[in-house]
């Protein structure tokens, strides 16, 4: 990755962002309907912003990659947690349940990490990957399209004005 700049922001950018409540049900959607890996596609959306593209082949690298860690670290913990929830009442098994709900979350800021780690470096004018990605999960244009405009509205919203400060 040849721009700093997006090693740094990508995480906090994305928490930030996913804070609108828009963009959290529309992440949401893509994830059940999709089974959209919700990490992926908003460092691919930052990307965009951050005027990055990638080739298929190298989209298709960081698709696989990111199921296998998904698989192994990410998707054990959020069962645990959601078989929990509401079983489980007692202080002990709730405070067992949110620091599951810790380690996903870190699991998470991990993943975002590799990938922006393992993100190619920027060759071109960008502003497709997260389009890629979305056809490549089946995701209807119209749905992408909406998708997408959502990011924007939530990453101009709570994103754009805190780095115009930086």
């Amino acid at each position: 990755m040849s721009n700093p700049g997006f090693l740094q922001r990508v995480w906090p950018d994305m928490c930030a962002a996913y804070r609108d409540p828009a963009l959290g049900r529309a992440c949401l959607e893509m994830q059940e309907r999709f089974s959209v890996d919700v990490p992926l596609l908003l460092v691919l959306c930052i990307a965009d912003r951050f005027g990055h593209d990638i080739a298929s082949e190298n989209l298709d690298v960081l698709v696989i990659e990111s199921e296998d860690w998904r698989a192994a670290a990410i998707e054990p913990l959020r069962r645990a947690r959601q078989a929990m929830k509401g079983r489980f009442t007692a202080p002990s098994e709730q405070a067992l349940r949110d620091d599951i709900k810790r380690l996903e979350l870190e699991a998470e800021r991990l993943h975002v990490q590799r990938l922006a780690e393992a993100f190619p470096a920027a060759s071109g004018e960008g502003g497709m990957a997260a389009s890629q990605y979305l056809a490549l999960r089946g995701v209807p244009t119209d749905i992408a399209t909406q998708f997408l405009q959502t990011f924007d509205i939530a990453y101009d919203a709570e994103v754009a004005p805190v780095a115009a400060l930086d």
